[in-house]
């Protein structure tokens, strides 16, 4: 699996509407449930163009926050267009290697984010940085038994989901 990030974009070329930005904290809400009141967006046009160098997300994508509250994941549920801010994200490219759900749950759990504390290191402001990332331990399974634990977990989540309500 490829561990990367994506050519940085500038605040100068961020737009009210177009193709989907996402920073740290907007994936940070997301992971949270709460709403996100001030999206991002970029054009097509530089999406296309960025696209070209970093390459595009796709389904089953992970990304992960890696400065403020670290270890954050977001998976990529479809094949709309989304840029992200670099640095601030990694970028976990799945090629279809293992199941979405199941990568997601994984960086969940409490062995990855303990990982990702010990890595982040101390200081001001910890970092979950591209190296980090690629040395992360995931765990897997076959594929059947991935596809059986990501499908209890999200059980699980649609579970708490409704008790919330």
């Amino acid at each position: 699996m490829d561990v990367t990030s994506v050519k940085r974009i500038h605040q100068s070329d961020w737009t009210e509407s177009g193709i989907r930005f996402l920073r740290a904290r907007d994936i940070v809400a997301e992971y949270k449930n709460e709403e996100i009141d001030d999206k991002l967006y970029i054009s097509e046009e530089k999406y296309n163009e960025y696209s070209l160098i970093s390459g595009k997300v796709q389904l089953d994508d992970l990304l992960v926050t890696g400065v403020g509250t670290i270890g954050i994941p977001y998976l990529i549920r479809n094949n709309k267009p989304i840029y992200f801010k670099d640095g601030n994200i990694i970028w976990f490219k799945n090629n279809n290697k293992i199941n979405g759900n199941f990568l997601y749950y994984s960086f969940t759990g409490n062995k990855i984010q303990t990982f990702i504390n010990e890595k982040a290191g101390i200081g001001t402001v910890g970092t979950y940085t591209i190296q980090s990332g690629k040395e992360t331990p995931i765990m897997l399974a076959n594929r059947n038994e991935q596809i059986k634990v990501s499908e209890f977990m999200l059980r699980i989540d649609n579970l708490i989901t409704l008790h919330q309500r």
